[in-house]
């Protein structure tokens, strides 16, 4: 993607999300912790919500539903309310400039997503079999994770790790175990290897 679409992409999304902005520099705030207790917040909330689907139980269908007509009364609520609540002699350069780096970061993300949509396509059509493989694999791996484990636990577990995600990577505890992961998977094939080369 060239400087010159990812602007755009830039720009349309700045303009897309233009009536969300004070609601997203609240979110963005609240998921990369900028106070101490946003983390708890965040667990009670989602613990919260959880509680409440095992209570009443609901059919996939009807939380489906239920779930899809809350989020169109909001996208047709919130922007009237918005012009009310914010004014927009209140918006500063500060928060602008919040805003924008905001909207950058969801770009970044996009491109990410969109690059690995295409390594995948690419991987299907140069590397067929191994990816059946891998994808088998993949899939065995989750289904069986999925009958040992209760579906509603499992999907507040990866709620819960999705909404916690931001705020680790913020404060550099994904890339501390990342770099303390990689130094002992490169420890342990620099093992083999010393093992494979001794053997011959």
């Amino acid at each position: 993607m060239t400087s010159v679409d990812q602007k755009k992409m830039f720009n349309k999304l700045k303009h897309d999300l233009e009536s969300w902005r004070e609601v997203i520099l609240h979110t963005n705030s609240l998921l990369k912790w900028d106070k101490k207790f946003y983390p708890g917040i965040i667990f009670a909330v989602i613990s919260i919500f959880y509680l409440l689907l095992w209570y009443l139980d609901l059919s996939t269908l009807t939380l489906i539903s239920l779930s899809l007509l809350v989020v169109t009364i909001i996208d047709y609520v919130f922007p009237l309310v918005s012009r009310i609540v914010f004014k927009t002699e209140n918006w500063t350069g500060t928060q602008e400039n919040k805003f924008e780096e905001i909207c950058q970061e969801l770009c970044a993300t996009k491109i990410k997503l969109c690059s690995f949509y295409n390594y995948i396509f690419t991987a299907k059509e140069e590397k067929s079999t191994m990816f059946l493989i891998s994808v088998s694999l993949i899939l065995v791996l989750l289904a069986w994770i999925g009958s040992v484990i209760d579906n509603l636990f499992l999907c507040f577990i990866t709620t819960l790790f999705a909404a916690l995600y931001p705020g680790l990577s913020h404060h550099g505890f994904i890339g501390t175990v990342k770099g303390k992961f990689g130094a002992v998977l490169s420890s342990k094939i620099q093992q083999i290897k010393e093992k494979a080369s001794k053997t011959e």
